[in-house]
């Protein structure tokens, strides 16, 4: 026989382990199945716990960057108010709303122009209502200044209140102005200055004596209305005032009748401060005790 020939007794434990085998195989496949079913399970569970996280995460954010915008928007809002409540302050404190002029200026046709503007502007929207005017002037122009006064009176006859008020000085010309308002403010360091009119003249001696004469008759003029206002006549400015500058301080200027009243001033305006105790006073009487 050849040996390619099997004993029989050999071929059965070779047949045995085929067919053990042949019975593993399906039951590998099927665990191999089962493992690759529960790892495509588990996958799929960290995959939307993954995309459930992810969608919290944009979620958040989205809500954090709606946040934020309502918050720019509430922080615009305020910026805005605030704008509009500083511009309608600045608007209350305006010389308009208050219809308050200062004239802080020599008494010129140039210095008056806007004067003049200012008041008739008020004039057509305001019609009647309180104007007050500060003045802290040098004087200058009589005719300008007297234009000037002029046209408060007119405002005056109008049914506007006029409040002229000096700061500083109401010198020749700004003296004149102060006499326009119904009430005549002074400060208590100002100072009135009353004097004649006074103007210089070349030429002919005619012409001279033309400037001279128009001169008189502008202090004439000025004359009566200081004593319209004051209880001096004019013959009493003329003495006080003849030749010379008459300086008035506020309490003479209101003892006179140029002013009305001294502006208003804080109690304790001319108030001492409380001499201090030296600092080492307490602990010289502790030494002494």
């Amino acid at each position: 026989m050849s040996n390619d020939t099997l004993n029989p007794k050999d071929a059965a434990p070779a047949q045995a382990a085929a067919a053990d085998n042949n019975k593993a195989t399906p039951k590998t496949t099927t665990q191999t199945l089962d493992e690759e079913l529960k790892r495509l399970q588990i996958q799929e569970a960290r995959l939307r716990v993954e995309k459930a996280r992810a969608d919290k995460t944009n979620a958040a954010q989205e809500a954090g960057i709606k946040l934020e915008l309502s918050r720019a928007q509430l922080r615009s809002a305020q910026l805005d108010l605030e704008k509009k409540e500083r511009d309608a302050a600045r608007e209350k404190a305006s010389a308009d709303e208050n219809l308050t002029y200062t004239f802080y200026d020599g008494v010129t046709d140039e210095s008056i122009k806007p004067a003049l503007q200012k008041l008739g502007d008020w004039k057509r929207r305001f019609p009647g209502k309180a104007i007050t005017v500060i003045i802290n002037s040098p004087g200058g122009s009589v005719l300008a200044g007297l234009a000037l006064y002029d046209y408060l009176q007119m405002l005056r006859g109008e049914g506007h209140h006029i409040t002229v008020v000096c700061f500083g000085m109401a010198a020749s010309m700004g003296g004149i102005l102060l006499q326009a308002g119904d009430r005549r403010l002074v400060g208590a360091n100002s100072k009135v200055l009353i004097h004649a009119v006074s103007g210089g003249a070349i030429g002919t001696v005619h012409a001279m004596e033309d400037r001279v004469a128009f001169s008189r008759s502008l202090w004439e003029n000025l004359k009566k209305i200081l004593a319209t206002r004051s209880v001096l006549s004019e013959a009493q400015i003329e003495e006080r005032a003849h030749r010379k500058d008459w300086w008035l301080d506020a309490a003479e200027a209101i003892a006179l009748g140029f002013a009305d009243e001294v502006v208003p001033a804080p109690a304790f305006a001319g108030a001492k401060p409380k001499a201090l105790a030296p600092a080492n006073s307490k602990r010289r009487s502790r030494r002494r005790r």
